[in-house]
């Protein structure tokens, strides 16, 4: 069945446990995710990108995914994720998107709460929850804009506190060391900032980027106060060279394409699975 973030995150948060969000672009991840999701009888939150737009409409997939998901015992949360654009939210709203997230996290402060409350009131009279976003986490694809730098734009907590009392949103993105791709090294996050972060502020917390951290890691976030985790990269990248092993072991002329598409399907559910597993 299909829930709001809002009802998933702060169950979690209760009981010290976080929620798998993961990123979905067509047909065969929405599947991957869910099949994995039912198969441990877990809560489970669908993503689709503001960036995916021009890669699918985003009615179609909510067509998708209410098919799919409206019949199913688990509750799913079917979110927008990290949106710049209210004609973008107001979209999704209208296919039926049970969560937003609006990214103004570039904005100064002031602008960032003031455009943010605009958008939670405007999702919450309709029944629909809202992400928020401090701090400066790099573009999707794992690039840094020039001149940024990951570490000098942590979230500040009393930064924290402000945006989430005056804005009312329902959960906090937060950079603390994650970030968005592939990353260089083992990563670094500031567990004592995501501490006291996760003090100030009165909603769960939300931790982005988290393909290639660490699993123990990411437990001790979860011990915290993170209650949501964004998993992307490990899926593309798994079905990427699932399908590249796929073919380098299949060179007839007649392979089918939906025999790799279901191939990288199962490498992609494996990989949800396993980050289910470890949040539960």
């Amino acid at each position: 069945m299909l829930t709001t973030l809002s009802i998933l995150l702060n169950a979690a948060k209760q009981e010290k446990k976080a929620v798998g969000a993961f990123n979905v672009y067509n047909l065969e991840t929405i599947l991957a995710v869910v099949e994995a999701a039912n198969r441990l009888k877990s809560p489970v939150i669908l993503s689709f990108g503001e960036g995916y737009f021009t890669h699918a409409p985003v009615e179609i997939i909510a067509s998708i995914v209410k098919e799919i998901c409206t019949p199913l015992d688990i509750q799913v949360a079917l979110h927008l994720d990290h949106a710049k654009e209210l004609k973008s939210i107001a979209r999704a709203i209208r296919a039926g998107f049970t969560s937003v997230m609006y990214d103004g996290s570039a904005l100064p402060l002031s602008e960032n709460i003031q455009k943010t409350k605009y958008i939670v009131e405007y999702a919450h009279a309709v029944g629909v929850s809202v992400e928020g976003e401090l701090g400066y986490m790099n573009n999707e694809d794992g690039t840094c804009e020039e001149g940024l730098d990951l570490e000098k734009g942590y979230t500040r907590v009393q930064d924290a506190a402000a945006y989430v009392n005056g804005t009312g949103i329902d959960a906090l993105a937060v950079a603390v060391g994650n970030a968005h791709g592939i990353y260089k090294g083992t990563p670094t996050l500031d567990f004592a900032r995501l501490d006291e972060i996760a003090r100030a502020a009165t909603v769960p917390i939300v931790l982005h980027g988290c393909s290639g951290i660490p699993d123990d890691y990411i437990k001790k976030a979860v011990s915290l106060g993170v209650a949501k985790i964004n998993v992307n990269t490990e899926i593309s990248t798994g079905a990427v060279m699932a399908a590249r092993e796929f073919l380098a072991k299949n060179t007839e002329k007649g392979l089918r394409f939906e025999t790799l598409l279901m191939d990288a399907r199962h490498t992609m559910s494996a990989t949800v699975e396993r980050f289910i597993k470890l949040l539960s």
